[in-house]
Order: structure tokens, then sequence, then C-alpha cells
């Protein structure tokens, strides 16, 4: 292996020297490309800004990337790369080998910045390619030293791409650190291009044209920066004559004072370490009251300061909502996103609806697998107050779901949110207990509306359209308190400095390891007198109906499992489940169903086995999911 990649070494030594030898000229070596010629005056292949979006770059490794537009080298925004766990992580861009043609040169250019780590990094622009014989390799095209804050171009106008490449890919990625970092301006142009890009520069406040002085040039180039933007990052700095974190009139007033000399140094601005310190509300102070009764409990913030931090800089985020109709409904969490999305998200953002009409947190937490941690969320909102009831199953499964989410490897913010019916009713006081417990955050739109309505300053109108759902303005409503929590929770003053999640329990968690699936699936499956549908919406995919008196079997390794079935107030059958030789009995009459899903403990016990599993039944019953509990 080592000969081989000596030998690989010498032949590229050998292409590279001849490659030289031929370049007499930038247009010489074009002519003698035989590969697509630019279709632009710049000779580009391709100019990425990435003011659109990602302009198909995308991680490598673990690394995610996302279009960002606090720091950038040119235009308004570039493209951020985090979540690196290795060196090699990094961001990278497929190269179409119908223009990037092996044996022929190339120019590449890639400006790279970074903000946190070592003050200074080492950077590297590489060629991921498939040789003739099969194996991969990686051949350097730039490297540059990079301090930290400084935008460094990274450049090679004569680069060889091997005679034998295939499968091609360019990325940056650093030398021996995980360190986060931007990418701007990435050009692919014609052999010997010269392509413009950054330099080593000192800022100099004032210096707006970055020419080392300060005169009346400069105070031309603060004019046309803030009529119509800045040529780049170094200069935008410069202008920004205060430090207030933005060039604006009063850094023209103190340029042109200095300029005509009638001061002698530049002032700054005192700024708070957090910008949301100095946050000024605008609504009302009646408003603002009915924003603070909403917020039973702050709760611990670290999880979801963190994760709004990470979407100001760029890294993605996605939000989820599990709950019933109130959430399926999207009247509150289609406005609460659209606002997440333009006040914190500066990369991508997705929102997961996971609302279910109808739903308890039994059938939650039997879907809260599928629906929303294969989701990979950073932030969820567990929704079921008008749902649940003071059954001992409906507070273990919501604590289960909530300590489910809790403990996910990437460690979301799990919030609790709390509705009421019309009439009043709400599940309130079962769930205060388990957000206490967990030290999560509370929102309750319960007191905030009871308060409210009980002192005029809102009627039932002004937020139900039924007994138990908002209309628009209504769920309006909700998300303006969502807001105002999120912006008090990244106050400094409400900022927590590190969570862990507590073990204790307040009904219960045995259940969190719960996932449906498919009996189908599992071995032995026997559908006997059951006949197989399409389920209850994409949320529960399959569904199985009784249709005779031959019973359902299946076996399974687990603790037990819970069974989703169709409920209504009168007219269901029922069903008898015999798991290793013990029967429960769940009927399909609920007081509180309509015909759409609810659950049954059908089997539990405290460790895991083999659970053979028979059921049978009569009457009118569908089942609509087996939640597993592993």
């Amino acid at each position: 292996m080592k000969n081989k990649c000596i030998r690989r070494k010498l032949k590229r030594i050998i292409s590279i020297a001849l490659s030289a030898a031929a370049l007499v000229s930038p247009s010489a070596t074009a002519l003698s490309n035989t590969h697509a010629a630019p279709d632009n005056e710049n000779n580009y292949y391709f100019n990425d800004s990435f003011e659109d979006g990602t302009d198909e770059w995308t991680g490598r490794g673990s690394a995610t990337v996302g279009k960002n537009m606090r720091e950038f080298y040119k235009g308004t925004a570039s493209l951020y790369c985090s979540g690196r766990t290795a060196s090699w992580n990094g961001a990278a861009k497929s190269l179409d080998s119908t223009v990037f043609t092996a044996g022929q040169s190339f120019s590449f250019s890639v400006n790279v910045m970074y903000l946190k780590g070592e003050s200074t990094e080492n950077f590297k622009l590489t060629l991921q390619y498939t040789a003739a014989d099969g194996e991969t390799y990686y051949d350097e095209i730039a490297s540059a030293s990079v301090e930290a804050g400084q935008w460094i171009q990274l450049a090679n106008n004569n680069y060889l791409i091997p005679e034998d490449a295939s499968a091609m890919q360019i990325y940056v990625e650093t030398i021996d650190t995980q360190t986060d970092f931007y990418i701007d301006d990435a050009v692919a142009a014609a052999a010997g291009t010269d392509i413009a890009g950054a330099k080593p520069i000192t800022v100099i406040r004032g210096d707006v044209n970055c020419d080392g002085v300060i005169n009346i040039f400069d105070m031309v180039c603060m004019r046309k920066g803030l009529v119509s933007g800045f040529i780049d990052s170094y200069s935008m700095k410069a202008a920004d004559i205060d430090k207030s974190g933005s060039p604006e009139i009063n850094d023209a007033v103190q340029l042109h004072q200095y300029i005509l000399g009638q001061i002698n140094e530049f002032t700054e601005v005192e700024l708070p370490d957090n910008k949301w310190d100095t946050y000024s509300e605008t609504a009302s102070a009646e408003w603002i009251n009915f924003y603070e009764s909403s917020i039973y409990s702050m709760g611990n913030t670290y999880r979801l300061t963190k994760k709004l931090e990470a979407a100001e800089n760029g890294e993605k985020l996605t939000m989820a909502y599990l709950g019933g109709s109130i959430t399926e409904g999207g009247k509150y969490s289609s406005p609460f996103s659209k606002y997440v999305k333009s006040t914190f998200a500066n990369g991508a953002f997705t929102e997961v609806n996971a609302g279910l009409s109808g739903t308890s947190s039994v059938v939650g937490l039997v879907r809260s697998e599928s629906n929303v941690v294969s989701k990979n969320p950073d932030i969820i909102f567990v929704e079921f107050s008008v749902n649940d009831h003071g059954d001992i199953m409906y507070k273990k499964c919501f604590e289960s779901v909530i300590k489910k989410f809790l403990d996910l490897p990437n460690e979301p913010a799990v919030i609790i949110l709390i509705n009421r019916a019309k009439g009043g009713f709400s599940s309130q006081e079962q769930m205060l207990p388990v957000g206490e417990n967990f030290d999560i955050p509370i929102i309750s739109m319960d007191n905030a509306l009871t308060k409210a309505f009980n002192s005029g300053f809102l009627s039932t109108g002004d937020y139900f359209e039924d007994e138990y759902h908002p209309h628009s303005k209504g769920g309006q409503l909700v998300a303006d308190c969502l807001g105002y929590f999120f912006r008090k929770a990244m106050k400094t003053e409400n900022r927590s400095s590190s969570y862990t999640v507590p073990t204790s329990t307040v009904y219960g968690t045995e259940y969190q390891n719960c996932t449906n699936i498919d009996p189908k699936n599992l071995s032995g499956f026997s559908a006997g007198s059951w006949t197989a549908g399409s389920g209850y919406g994409s949320t529960l995919p399959y569904s199985y109906t009784l249709n005779g008196g031959n019973p359902m079997k299946f076996t399974a390794e687990g603790k037990g499992f819970i069974v989703v079935f169709k409920a209504n107030s009168s007219g269901m059958g029922s069903i008898d489940v015999t798991v290793n030789g013990k029967t429960t009995k769940i009927s399909g009459n609920k007081q509180y169903c309509w015909g759409g899903p609810d659950a049954e403990l059908g089997y539990y016990q405290d460790t895991s086995g083999k659970l053979d599993v028979s059921i049978s039944g009569s009457g009118s019953f569908t089942i609509w999911g087996i939640g597993l509990i592993e």
C-alpha cells in the first residue's frame, strides 16, 4: 500500500510539472484544456455566494451546513459549517465530471473564517476522488493558516485534477481540530484565472476603504455603504466606528468630524454582553401582564437558550409539537414557528406538527418515536391538557413521554404547554408536578386565559371557536405568549448554566421506551380473524379490524405493550388481550371519545422477556397501534 501511494505521488509530481511547462499564459492554458468553457465573462464555472441557500454544498461526516446571515465575506450571507466531530468533517461540494475533467487544470478559491477556538487554525481545501484502482484518495488543493475572526482565501489558480479521477468533490476541512467555521464566495474557474479573495488585513476603525489611511475617500465609501451596502466584511467592520454591531448614521457623523479635525479619537457605545437584556417589549402593559401570567414556571432554560443561540449562529433548528387537535389545527404552532424562524433561525428551520385529533398522552407516547423522535427535534412542545384525565395511565404516559424526550442524545429543550376548555376543564393539576420535578418550562394558557376572563380583559369569544379549540386570533395569543417566553428566557437573568435530567419521578416513567410496531413484523404472527387496513391517517399507519372469532397471535421481546384502538362513547366491542396466560379486557366504549383513537395498557411486567400474545374479541373493534414497551 505504501509503494502504491509513492507511485501515485511520483506520477502526480510529473503530471504537475508537465502542466506547469504547458502553462504559457492563462489563455494558452484554457485553450489546451478540452473541458467545457465557462459561459460567463469571468471564466467562472461556479461562483457560490450563499445568498439564496447552500448552493449544493453539504455537510461532510457529522457536519451540517446552513445559510448564515450574521457573518459573511461578500454580500449578505455565508455558509456555516457546524457539528464537526473530526477534522475531516467539513463543507463539501460535488464536481460535475462533464465540466471538471480528469487530467485538466482549474482555478479554485474559497474564503474561510472561524470565531471560536484556538487563536490560529490551519484550514485546507481538498479534493476527494476515486482512482482507476477503485480506491478513494485525497489531494490538497490549497491550505492556509487562519486567525480567529479573519477571512482568509484558500486558492490555487492552476490545480491539476489527477488523470484517473472520478466521483470528485471538493471540501473545506481543518488539519487537526473540530472548529465550526464559515465559508463564502466559493469559485471554480479556468486554469490561470486569478480569483480575488480575502487577504490578511488589520481592520482600522474609520478606514472604510481599507487603504491604511483615514481621509475623505473613506467618507465616500461610508456613504455608499450605508445606502447600497458595503463591499465586504472588512469595510463593514471598519465603518462600525462606535462598535455598536453595525454601521449607522452615527458612525458617518463621527467619521466626518474626525476628517475635519473636530475630534481626535472615536468614541464607542457600551453594549451589553447579551442583546436580549436590553430588548424592549412593544406591547401594552395589559398585554405584557397577560403574557407574563402564562408563564407558570421558567424552569431550567439551559437547553432552550443553547438551541436558540445555535440557530442564531446558523445551525439548523427543528421544532416539534406533540399534542391533540389544538396542536393539529396549527392555529398556534404555525404563527409561532413563523416567529421563531424569522427571529432566531439564521440557518435551516423545520416545523414538525405531530398533533392528532382526540388523542391523549397514552396515544401520544405510542406514536412519539415515529412522529417526533425520528425527526431529531431541537425544541419539543407537549400539549395534551384537554385530552388527558385523572386515571394513573394518563399520568404515567405523560411523564414517560417527557422523560423519553429529555433522554434523547441531542438533548432537546422540552416545554409543557397547558390549555383549557371554554368550560374550564384542564389536566393542569396533574401535569404541573411533572414539569416541576423535571424543572422544565411550563406555559399555562389555562392560567392566563382564566385570569383574563375573570377580570374582563378578554371574553371567551376572543379566544375560542368552540368548546375546546382556539380560532386564528386565539392561536395567535398562544403564539404571542410563547414568543414572550422565548425572549424572556434569553435574558441573562433567566439563563441556566447547566441541566441534568433528574432521576426521580412523580407517577412513574416505566413506559418511556415505547415504540409503535406492526405485529405482522413480529415472530409467529397470525392475523386470525383480523383484517389489515390502512390505519388512522399518516400518524397511525396501519389497522386491524375484528371480523370473527379467531385470535391474532404473535410473540415479542419486551416488558409489555399498549393497545391503540378506535373508541366511541357507545356501540363499540371489546377485546381480550392474553399475554403469557394473563388476560386483560379492553372496551372500545370510552366516555370522552367520538370515533378517534384511545389507548390502554394491554400488559406489563417489570423485566423484559418473551411475550406470547393472543388478542380476540367481539363486536366492532379496530386496533390502530401496538406500542411495544422495551
